[in-house]
C-alpha cells in the first residue's frame, strides 16, 4: 500500500494540464539507409565521427516519429489495435536509440520511462509506453534509461554497468531486444450508466494503454475529457489516476461525478471509491 500510494503522489504531481505552456489517419513505417543530415531539429546527428543510425519513420494519424539506432529498428503495425505499433530495439550495453518528433509538438519523457507526444498545442495525441526487455528476463537485464535530449529528442539507453545474471537467458555480451509501444487511440470505449448512488462512466482503455505508465494516463485523460467533458472534474480525475495505478487489468474503470472529492490519497485509500 505504501508503495502505492507513493506511485500516486508521483503521478498526481505530472498532471498533463500543467504541461500545456511546453511546447491524416495514415499508419505506416518508412525505413532511412542511415543517420539524416544535420539540422535544428536534430542536434545529436552533427558530426561525421558519429557511428552512422539506421532509422525508420512511424505515422500513426498525424503524429510523425523517427526512431533510429545502430541496429535497424523492426517496426510492426498491430493488425487488431487501430492506432499500434511496436518498435523492436536490438541494443547493446551501452548502445542507444534516438526518438525524435518530426511533425509539430514536442516530446514529454516521464519518470517511469514513458513518453508522452504533445502536438503544437500541448495536448497529449501519442503515447510511447516505458520501455520493456523480453519477457521472462525480469530483474537480471540492465536498466533501461529514458531521457530527452531537447524538447523534440529522446534517448533509450541500455545502462551498462549493470550485468545479467548467468542463466538468466540473457546473452551477457549480446545485444538486448528492447519493445516500444506507439498508439494514439487510448480508449476502446466509455458509456454512461447508473450505479450505486448515481452516473456511473464505464471506461475500457485499450490494453497497450493501460500499460503505457503516465504517458498512457495522459492519453487516457485528454481523449476521456474529450469525448466527455464530465470527467473533467477534480474527483472523476482522482478517480482515474486511481484505477490506473491501483487497479489497471479491471475490465472497466468506473467513474462516479457525484462522489466527493477528497484528494488522491484518501481517494485510493477508498479503493477509487470515496463517499
Amino acid at each position: 500500500m505504501c508503495a502505492a500510494l507513493a506511485t500516486l503522489l508521483a503521478i498526481s504531481g505530472c498532471d498533463v494540464r500543467e504541461r500545456a505552456d511546453r511546447g491524416g489517419t495514415e499508419s505506416g513505417a518508412t525505413s532511412e539507409a542511415s543517420q539524416p543530415p544535420p539540422t535544428s531539429r536534430d542536434p545529436e546527428a552533427a558530426g561525421d565521427s558519429r557511428p552512422k543510425l539506421r532509422a525508420r519513420t512511424i505515422t500513426i494519424d498525424g503524429v510523425v516519429l523517427r526512431v533510429a539506432a545502430r541496429k535497424a529498428p523492426v517496426v510492426t503495425a498491430d493488425e487488431v489495435t487501430p492506432g499500434l505499433h511496436t518498435v523492436t530495439l536490438a541494443l547493446a550495453r551501452g548502445g542507444s536509440a534516438r526518438v525524435a518528433l518530426v511533425s509539430p509538438g514536442a516530446l514529454d519523457v516521464d519518470t517511469d520511462g514513458s513518453i508522452t507526444v504533445l502536438d503544437g498545442n500541448g495536448t497529449p495525441v501519442a503515447a510511447i509506453g516505458p520501455p520493456a526487455p523480453p519477457s521472462g528476463t525480469e530483474g537480471n537485464t540492465p536498466r533501461i534509461d529514458v531521457t530527452d535530449t531537447d524538447a523534440t529528442h529522446a534517448r533509450v539507453e541500455v545502462d551498462d554497468r549493470v550485468r545479467p545474471v548467468q542463466g538468466s537467458g540473457t546473452a551477457g555480451s549480446g545485444p538486448l531486444q528492447v519493445t516500444l509501444a506507439v498508439g494514439t487511440d487510448a480508449i476502446e470505449s466509455a458509456t454512461w450508466g447508473e450505479n450505486e448512488g448515481g452516473r456511473s462512466l464505464a471506461v475500457d482503455p485499450a490494453d497497450w494503454a493501460r500499460h503505457a505508465g503516465q504517458a498512457g494516463v495522459d492519453l487516457i485523460r485528454t481523449q476521456l475529457v474529450a469525448a466527455e467533458p464530465d470527467a473533467g472534474s477534480t474527483t472523476m480525475d482522482d478517480q482515474l489516476v486511481c484505477h490506473a495505478v491501483g487497479a489497471p487489468e479491471k475490465a472497466t474503470w468506473n467513474l462516479e461525478p457525484w462522489r466527493p472529492e477528497v484528494g488522491l490519497i484518501l481517494t485510493a485509500t477508498a479503493q477509487c471509491n470515496p463517499v
